[in-house]
């Protein structure tokens, strides 16, 4: 045993002149002084020596150091150093235990133990003993002796402890009687501010905060390794460059690691962590899974206990990943290593992953095993669920990095990469791809399918090009496709496939056929629900609502919209939330527009609102558009044409920044801020005010018009065609009515009425009637802009329009007050409540209802629609009825949810009662 001690061994490290201070830290070991055990446990090189040695120098308590090393691994040394550290305390701690010692020759040191503890209870004062580098020590014996003192410490004495890995004592105990404070890794971390402090302070590195930013991500406050770096930086003329490749595999750092962590370990320990680190995170499944055999289920737990880089994951402790610099270095000493291994680990962490069904996974470590047929096959398995739970990225990362005559195998995922292309308005990029995608449809189990998804692709790319002839062409041909595949199939994903076409038709569908559209929806959300497609359930309900807004049937609407917010808000799943944000935002705003027409204003802002705190995380341009028009209008009725003319240049720069590739967007972007301008121009001309600009008071509305006119003048809408959908007609007709030019917006609105009737567009035939009626009243033709009134009226009656007539202000006050003094309705009475000439109250709370089943609903029954009614009647089926009109069965299933829809009932049974009710048959 020997005799002489090393001093240097009983001393703390003298502290650097640069210290970086640590306040946080030194009052967090201060509160330590009460417990019997300080426990730092941490890896290599966090600065556990450091910050004790700075926490003892602004100590007033005496404290005895001992450093040990792997010559202090048996009792006797260990005990020998233990009493030479007392000793330099000089208060007669272990007197005479030094030559008790060597009689015993540490065979029974428990009376030793005994009188240390006694000396220990004797003592008038605090005493602090750290043991620095405790994980040298392994010997059982000295973690007995080491747990006896610990049980028998007196108040007096402060046990602490510094190590690498967790000692075998009694922690929990200690724990649970609140007697033990630990300090780990995640404490003694740097933060940014000391990171800056050490580069730029200590080491005057002149870094730019960029580069700091950096360092401290990439070594996660790791203090040795943020030493290295700055070791590695005074040999550097380019200093930034350099922090930019500073990784795991710098020469300095494998150093480090190796000397003083890798060669600490047994062999199959280091194989196991090298292989460990081709995965981003694991649990001892997934470890067991790539290593080819079982894992000891303790094992992960036992490496975080040792301090080997591994950074828990959640509270459980079952998932893990490494500290980022370590996992590179591990990876680099892998490929070193075993570099024909690395590949076929990757494919077995793919098959795990693939097995839990966590795909995303699956075909990263594909593609990281360098097998493109794999990760292809395992994107074509997936595509469907993308289309579910609709996640770009993926798709962008997965296409983007397969072989296109490897993607040619997969006529599905041809498909998806066609929408991704198309819905993220790559309409160039789509029409260049489509030959070639189209050549996957040989290995199609229905080619049908795949076509017609193809064609109504191409028609949405024709739509939002505003290339009408060939939208219509590519949409039938899509529709004839669809239809003829009657024989509904019995695989899953194509069905998936094709509530994805309906989707797509019936976003195109209402520029042509709103009745159409509302089977199409309609049918797309019963599929949707049956699959739970969360996109396609969101799509299917906006879209049908809003179909049925422009039929004019807003209480069908509402309650589509009320369903479609307890679908999405009422769910407890989190996946239906995530990806049902966005559609949240937009099923409010669609509710707040029919709350706007119903003069429901309080709701309509309760609306609004939502609309914006559901679409701040996305914001999707169309919703912010919505809300923002929405908003411009209840700032007009509360006569704030600050908060107005905000919106306005909102709606602005909104529109400015669609990109003009995308014409159908840009067009109704543009369309919506012109409307807004007529609606701003139309709230000066009925209670004039001065602007936020006082200086362009007067030519505010002036210039107002000049830019719809440009507007206008720029679309050339001198025709009424296709594009009267995009509302552009709409506009010019209120433009020429705000100039006072009523002959020609009468002659126009006589054209767009025609086309409304024959549309069904109910919502625009209401609007337009009733403009028609302000024209005729200009021209002085008094009868005709009643009779025009009162098909406003009766129209708008069952439904409960408002809004429509009060914001034509004045003029329709009067019209309305004539129309009351020879026919006066409920609904009549109610409307002129509401005006502020009436001195009523500027908003409702319900609705009105009429009573009365308005007679437009039957009216629009065609003679095909007739014909499926009159067959339904005589109990036919729909497949008889189908072989009766040479029509596929599936398009008398449109026919009969037309039919339903029309006479506003549920089922056959509902539609003959109500059809003999109305004598239709």
């Amino acid at each position: 045993m020997a005799a002489v001690l090393l001093g240097n061994k009983l001393h703390p490290p003298v502290l650097a002149d640069h210290l970086i201070a640590r306040p946080q830290l030194l009052k967090l070991l201060e509160r330590g002084r009460d417990a019997k055990l300080i426990l730092i446990s941490s890896p290599a090189g966090t600065g556990k020596s450091t910050v004790l040695a700075a926490w003892l120098k602004q100590q007033h308590s005496p404290a005895a150091w001992l450093s040990l090393d792997q010559g202090d691994d048996t009792l006797g040394q260990f005990l020998l150093y233990l009493l030479g550290a007392l000793q330099t305390l000089s208060l007669g701690l272990g007197d005479g235990l030094l030559e008790l010692l060597r009689q015993q020759d540490a065979v029974n040191v428990e009376p030793l133990l005994i009188q240390l503890s006694n000396d220990f209870a004797r003592l008038d004062r605090k005493v602090i003993l750290i043991l620095d580098d405790y994980h040298f020590l392994s010997d059982p014996k000295i973690h007995s002796a080491v747990e006896f003192l610990l049980d028998h410490l007196p108040s007096q004495v402060c046990l602490v402890i510094a190590t690498r890995t967790d000692p075998p004592l009694s922690l929990s105990r200690l724990r649970v009687r609140h007697q033990l404070l630990e300090i780990r890794g995640i404490d003694l971390r740097f933060d940014l501010a000391e990171v800056t402090h050490f580069l730029n302070g200590s080491q005057r590195l002149g870094l730019s905060s960029t580069a700091i930013a950096h360092l401290e991500t990439q070594t996660e406050g790791w203090i040795a390794a943020l030493q290295l770096a700055a070791l590695s930086l005074t040999e550097r003329p380019d200093k930034e460059a350099f922090v930019e490749t500073f990784v795991g595999s710098h020469r300095y750092l494998v150093d480090y690691l190796v000397d003083e962590v890798l060669s600490r370990q047994p062999a199959q320990l280091k194989i196991f962590l090298q292989r460990m680190a081709i995965l981003e995170r694991f649990d001892t499944s997934l470890c067991g899974a790539v290593i080819g055999q079982p894992t000891d289920p303790e094992l992960l737990s036992r490496l975080e206990a040792a301090n080997l880089f591994l950074i828990p994951l959640d509270d459980e402790r079952r998932w893990y990943r490494f500290h980022h610099l370590f996992g590179e270095f591990l990876r680099h000493r892998l490929m070193r290593d075993e570099p024909d291994l690395v590949p076929e680990l990757h494919r077995r962490a793919s098959a795990w992953f693939e097995h839990l069904g966590w795909t995303d996974d699956a075909i990263r470590h594909a593609f990281l095993a360098g097998d493109d047929r794999l990760a292809a096959r395992l994107a074509n398995d997936m595509a469907a669920q993308l289309a579910v739970h609709w996640n770009s990225e993926q798709f962008t990362r997965y296409f983007h990095r397969l072989p296109v005559a490897l993607m040619l195998l997969y006529p599905r995922l041809c498909l998806y990469y066609g929408w991704f292309l198309v819905t993220t308005g790559q309409f160039a990029a789509f029409r260049v791809a489509l030959p070639t995608l189209g050549k996957s449809r040989v290995h199609a189990v229905e080619p049908q399918t795949i076509d017609a998804a193809f064609l109504s692709l191409q028609a949405y790319a024709h739509l939002h090009q505003l290339e009408f002839v060939d939208t219509v062409l590519a949409f039938q041909q899509a529709l004839d496709l669809l239809e003829c595949g009657e024989q509904c199939s019995s695989d899953v994903e194509m069905k998936l496939v094709r509530i994805g076409i309906t989707t797509t038709l019936g976003f195109i569908c209402p520029y042509f056929d709103l009745r159409r559209a509302t089977v199409l929806f309609a049918d797309n959300l019963d599929q949707s629900r049956q699959f739970g497609s969360f996109i396609g359930i969101a799509h299917g309900t906006v879209g049908l609502a809003r179909v049925n807004h422009q039929l004019g049937q807003l209480h069908e609407a509402g309650h589509i919209l009320e369903q479609g917010l307890f679908h999405f808000e009422s769910s407890r799943s989190d996946l239906t939330k995530r990806y049902g944000a966005w559609n949240v935002g937009d099923l409010h705003v669609g509710m707040g527009r029919l709350q706007y027409e119903w003069n429901q204003l309080g709701a309509a802002e309760a609306s609004v609102r939502q609309a914006r705190a559901s679409n701040e995380l996305y914001g999707a341009a169309a919703v912010l558009g919505d809300e923002l028009e929405l908003s411009l209008r209840l700032a007009l009725i509360h006569g704030e044409l600050e908060a107005a003319t905000a919106a306005l240049h909102q709606l602005d720069r909104l529109s400015a920044s669609i990109r003009h590739h995308d014409s159908l967007a840009k067009q109704l972007f543009e369309g919506r801020t012109m409307a807004s301008r007529l609606a701003l121009v139309a709230h000066l001309s009925q209670s004039p005010q001065t602007p936020p600009d006082a200086s362009q008071a007067p030519a505010l509305p002036s210039r107002l018009l000049a830019e719809v006119g440009d507007w206008l003048r720029s679309r050339q809408l001198d025709v009424v065609g296709l594009a009267q959908s995009l509302g552009g007609h709409h506009i010019l007709a209120r433009w020429l009515l705000a100039r006072d030019e009523p002959a020609e917006a009468a002659t126009l609105l006589g054209t767009l009425i025609t086309a409304a009737q024959a549309e069904d567009r109910g919502d625009d035939l209401i609007q337009f009637l009733l403009l028609l009626a302000l024209a005729f009243r200009r021209l002085g033709r008094q009868e005709e802009a009643m009779e025009a009134l009162g098909r406003a009226l009766d129209l708008g009656k069952a439904e409960g329009y408002c809004r429509s007539f009060l914001d034509l202000g004045p003029e329709m006050h009067i019209l309305l007050t004539q129309r009351a003094e020879t026919q006066p309705t409920p609904y009549l009475t109610a409307l002129l409540s509401a005006f502020p000439e009436s001195g009523g109250s500027a908003a409702t709370s319900e609705p009105y209802r009429a009573n009365e089943t308005t007679s437009w609903a039957h009216e629009a029954l065609n003679a095909r629609e007739n014909e499926v009614l009159r067959l339904l009647e005589r109990g036919q089926t729909h497949k008889q009825i189908a072989r009766e009109l040479q029509l596929s069965p599936n398009t008398v299933r449109w026919y009969m949810k037309s039919l339903y829809s029309k006479l506003r009932v549920n089922n056959r049974t509902e539609a003959l009662h109500h059809a003999r009710t109305l004598k239709l048959v």
